[in-house]
């Protein structure tokens, strides 16, 4: 395999399979610069190399149900939703070595070497291409550039910077040079293409590959494409239908609230509230421990009577994103696979550690019907709010860590490290938009594991600010308070009903 040094990437149109191997880049190339750099900037030159690419397979199809949600929800949100990682790369990195490894994800793996097709009044069509060329970015710096600040501004630029899905393989690789020498390698990935899962699996991939053949170990993961003919069979239309009549009966038995207006507050709309909590932690590892269950097991209790503390509705009921990962063949699929799922538990009187126990049972239901049609589930709700004559506008609750592995507690921390450890602080940010009334995030914060962060994010017109603090508070003290005394209560009023009543 060559490199080709252009400025312009090429997509051929050639259905026809090539094979996945992947054979030794020419160590001798040309590269072509792409343009001057703006005045002031760290960044001595660009130049762009064309890595050409042979795939196992092409053809084309409707979306699936994953990337129907995953594609709903950018658009939605008006956001690009990139991932970017950056790789501090070892002594003596030559350029062949990392288009060698852009070859491969793009061989392997059809989500990275498909476009979509659009057409008026008719959805997206994906289109998976068996060959090809895709950039790769090599970025000089100045010698005297301070290479983190610069990198920083290229993955911010990254982030923010959209995909064409029309014309753009959804993988960008940029390397990083200064004074001659290759520093750190950027990835950014279309969101649509794969969730995070998925691109570690594919990351796992390259690194075990045969380092003779430079080939994968073992067959290609099921592609998106297989899941959209799966999706179309007999079982795969039974399996919607399940879901939807599930979806269909809990929200019916919801109760109705008290029609309320919008309240405009000062300052920005949409805010989004971080907790970053030692003592949840602490808490939630004690309380999982007591109850042999996993911490996000503990955090779905929690959220869930913080949530009907604060509404005073019984059942208590939130929209889930569920990763269909569980299900056979999905493991390691790379592509998206989350859709939502509807929560519903009844958060009684009794103790935390009851609606945990009743929260690990529900969840299960939640995770059997988050695998739907979006276009029939949305005709779903449309008429389940026309019968209930109001908007349901259920509070989301995603746990990130959950999607990607277990979440097993980690050593039993005594009751002292909990007493002493301090309450988080809040952060407030603005979100220049945000679609939801509500939605409580547990992230995933890389080699941070001595604290738990929230996120509650909320369009304040409806959910206050005040609101959006006691969520988190509320999580946070009942941890501490249920990691002391398996006694516990919910703080939930024995005459709770639904709001409107």
């Amino acid at each position: 395999m060559t490199v080709s040094a252009t400025s312009q990437g090429t997509v051929s149109q050639d259905a026809v399979s090539q094979g996945t191997a992947v054979s030794a880049v020419s160590a001798v190339f040309a590269e072509t610069p792409d343009g001057c750099p703006s005045p002031g900037s760290p960044i001595a030159a660009t130049r762009t190399l064309e890595v050409p690419f042979s795939g196992d397979a092409a053809g084309s199809g409707g979306l699936n149900w994953g990337q129907q949600h995953i594609f709903g929800a950018i658009r939605n949100l008006g956001s690009s939703m990139n991932m970017c990682a950056v790789r501090e790369l070892p002594p003596g990195a030559a350029v062949e070595d990392y288009a060698e490894e852009l070859s491969f994800y793009l061989n392997r793996f059809q989500a990275m070497r498909t476009l979509l097709r659009f057409e008026a009044e008719h959805p997206p069509i994906q289109i998976v291409h068996a060959s090809g060329t895709v950039p790769l970015q090599i970025v000089d710096l100045y010698d005297d550039a301070d290479a983190t600040v610069a990198i920083s501004e290229l993955v911010a630029e990254h982030e923010q910077r959209s995909f064409d899905d029309e014309r753009e393989f959804p993988i960008r690789m940029v390397l990083i040079r200064q004074a001659g020498v290759l520093t750190h390698l950027l990835t950014v990935l279309n969101h649509f293409a794969t969730d995070g899962a998925g691109a570690f699996a594919m990351y796992e991939d390259f690194l075990h590959r045969d380092p003779v053949t430079g080939l994968a170990r073992g067959p290609a993961p099921i592609h998106p494409l297989d899941l959209t003919a799966q999706q179309a069979t007999p079982a795969g239309r039974r399996q919607s239908d399940a879901s939807l009549r599930y979806w269909e009966k809990q929200l019916a038995a919801l109760p109705r609230r008290r029609p309320t207006a919008a309240v405009p507050e000062t300052g920005s709309r949409y805010r989004r509230a971080t907790l970053r909590s030692v003592p949840l932690l602490l808490g939630a590892t004690r309380i999982a421990h007591r109850l042999d269950c996993d911490v996000s097991a503990v955090l779905l209790g929690l959220f869930a009577t913080a949530l009907a503390r604060l509404t005073g509705e019984r059942p208590t009921a939130a929209q889930m994103l569920v990763s269909n990962r569980f299900r056979p063949g999905m493991a390691d699929i790379v592509g998206n696979v989350s859709q939502s799922g509807l929560f519903v538990v009844d958060v009684t009187p009794g103790t935390l550690d009851d609606v945990i126990e009743s929260a690990q049972r529900a969840v299960t239901r939640t995770y059997k019907y988050a695998y739907f049609d979006l276009e029939q589930w949305k005709a779903l709700l449309a008429a389940v709010e026309r019968d209930r004559g109001e908007d349901l506008a259920l509070c989301y609750y995603n746990d990130r860590p959950s999607q990607r592995s277990g979440t097993a507690p980690g050593a039993q921390p005594t009751p002292e490290a909990v007493a002493e450890a301090a309450p988080g602080s809040i952060i407030w940010t603005d979100l220049p938009f945000f679609n939801e009334h509500l939605m409580i995030t547990i992230d995933n914060i890389p080699d941070d594991d001595t604290a738990i962060t929230v996120l509650v994010s909320a369009d304040t017109w409806h959910v206050p600010r005040k609101d959006m603090e006691t969520l988190a508070r509320t999580m946070e003290s009942l941890a501490v308070a249920a990691a002391y005394d398996p006694a516990t209560t919910t703080g939930v009023p024995a005459a709770a009903t639904a709001a409107g009543e």
